[in-house]
């Protein structure tokens, strides 16, 4: 964390960056965006991680079962950023804002029904918290493109994909770190995997909840002010990959 944080300090004062020059800042649409796919990449890979783990052992489901639980969270997200692409004006303002909040809900439900028996909540709790990414990210992407200037546009874009990875990395370290305090360690019984998993989805509540407030902030700075010359008419919508 300490190695990011003087990197981010020494691309500041760098003559040629290779982050836009307001990363990571709150007070900025393009740093707010930054945090804010951090944070989600953390908790998305967290939850993808440990998901083959609790429906092997707890559930006891065939790898085909596995597989296909496995890429529920993608096509929700794929179905909703398909959906919202094309959205502007006020219901763009509604996707921003309500996707976190979506996404948080899906997770939420997933780890109150983790270690429930049968798998229909589960895989209609994971496809919400899909659909609550791709309903945001294809908008978020192309407000913070556009909040930035022409001369900055290739180190956003990099940028954008770099950080998220930075979130995947912590997300996963994290979520091992928690998973062993919980008790996994190298227990196989199903009582003590599915504590010890739940308690990881738990733990991403938060910076799921965290994403959210931030988004709040980033909505009120992009449609709270008069937008310039890069943000005039309507906004660039970016078709974004599932995961």
């Amino acid at each position: 964390m300490a190695l990011i944080g003087l990197t981010f300090w020494i691309d500041r004062r760098a003559a040629d960056n290779l982050f836009p020059r307001h990363a990571l800042s709150v007070n900025a649409p393009i740093g707010l965006a930054l945090w804010i796919l951090a944070l989600h990449g953390m908790t998305q890979t967290s939850v993808t991680l440990f998901l083959p783990l609790l429906l092997q052992v707890v559930h006891q489901v065939s790898p085909v079962v596995i597989n296909f639980l496995s890429i529920v969270i993608s096509m929700g997200w794929t179905a909703a950023t398909f959906t919202v692409s094309g959205w502007s004006g006020k219901r763009e303002r509604l996707a921003l804002t309500s996707g976190p909040i979506i996404a948080t809900t899906g997770l939420a439900s997933l780890t109150a029904v983790a270690l429930l028996p049968g798998l229909t909540l589960m895989t209609l709790s994971a496809f919400v918290m899909g659909i609550g990414i791709g309903v945001y990210n294809v908008h978020l992407v192309s407000r913070a493109m556009d909040s930035v200037d022409a001369a900055e546009h290739r180190s956003t874009a990099s940028a954008l994909t770099s950080v998220r990875s930075i979130g995947t990395a912590f997300g996963a370290a994290i979520a091992g770190v928690v998973a062993n305090m919980a008790g996994l360690g190298g227990a196989t019984e199903p009582g003590a995997v599915g504590n010890a998993v739940t308690a990881v989805y738990m733990f991403c509540c938060i910076p799921f909840g965290l994403a959210a407030l931030l988004m709040l902030r980033f909505v009120r700075i992009v449609f709270g002010r008069p937008q310039g010359s890069a943000t005039a008419g309507e906004p660039r919508h970016v078709t974004s990959a599932s995961p």
